[in-house]
């Protein structure tokens, strides 16, 4: 019997902490509001959730240069950062948009070169060489974050 009391008891008490409304829930739409579109989409790059888009990048270059993407695991954090800054530039804007798509130039040839590589895999194991990332050129991406920090800084940003 007191099974049967508990686990609805406990259900109640967990969508009740879900549902609950704090000062900072209610703050957060407000603040985003009063930022301007170029503010917003510097927030998103340098503070996102997780680790921020600008300290993934700057990894995922160091990893490229290093010759440390060599498999599908290493790969897979630069096509995820890929994507994510593909989307962020979506919104972004027009200035800004530029921008991220050059700090993003280095990763979507990863993007590309990796699935030129599967597209050539035997047919019968799958397996496929791994492509040599190391020689993408990464210099304009880094660039572009530079350029990405003074358009946000000029936009009113203070991360």
């Amino acid at each position: 019997m007191t099974r049967r009391l508990i686990l609805p008891a406990v259900l109640l008490l967990g969508l009740t902490a879900c549902g609950s409304s704090t000062s900072d829930d209610e703050s957060s739409p407000a603040a985003t509001e009063s930022l301007s579109p170029e503010q917003v989409t510097c927030e998103s790059f340098y503070e996102g959730t997780g680790t921020p888009l600008a300290e993934r990048a700057e990894a995922a270059r160091t990893a490229l240069t290093g010759g440390e993407v060599v498999d599908g695991a290493t790969y897979t954090e630069v096509n995820a950062l890929e994507q994510r800054i593909t989307e962020l530039g979506e919104d972004a804007p027009t200035e800004i948009a530029g921008l991220l798509e050059d700090v993003n130039a280095p990763f979507t040839e990863t993007v590309a070169a990796y699935n030129a590589a599967r597209a050539e895999a035997d047919p019968e194991t799958g397996d496929f060489p791994f492509p040599d990332l190391a020689q993408i050129d990464v210099a304009g991406s880094e660039s572009a974050q530079a350029e990405v920090e003074t358009a946000c800084a000029d936009a009113g940003y203070e991360g």
